[in-house]
């Protein structure tokens, strides 16, 4: 592994915990490649410039996700949003503007998700 790979791993652990663990076992199991891509380029580079700072690093990528229609990995965004400061009343804010641009369908859909997670989230802290 090289210094980004485990500097981006160590990141992605910070802001992810046990929900991203869970999240990327599957990818390192059978895709590993990808996973060193992601950790080593995303989370060893990108993710940890500062040019913004981490909450408007989740909004962009949390408002792009959903705007794809990409709603697989917004759990694990839900949860560094909310590790790195933002409420869940913020991330409704972000959900709530983005109806206009790309409609309520996605935006119901995206709102499931984060109902599902925060309800994961209680379950482990029980």
């Amino acid at each position: 592994m090289n210094k980004n790979m485990n500097s981006g791993l160590d990141h992605f652990t910070d802001l992810s915990g046990d929900y991203g663990a869970k999240a990327l076992a599957p990818i390192k199991e059978h895709f590993p490649e990808l996973a060193e891509y992601i950790m080593g380029n995303a989370y060893g580079d990108i993710f940890q410039r500062t040019t913004i700072g981490s909450d408007w690093k989740e909004i962009a990528v949390i408002s792009s996700l959903i705007t794809m229609g990409q709603y697989e990995q917004l759990g694990v965004h839900y949860v560094m949003a909310l590790r790195v400061g933002m409420t869940v009343e913020q991330i409704k804010g972000v959900l709530l503007h983005l109806v206009p641009c790309i409609g309520a369908p996605r935006v119901i859909s995206a709102f499931n998700v984060l109902l599902d997670t925060l309800e994961e989230i209680r379950e482990k802290s029980s």
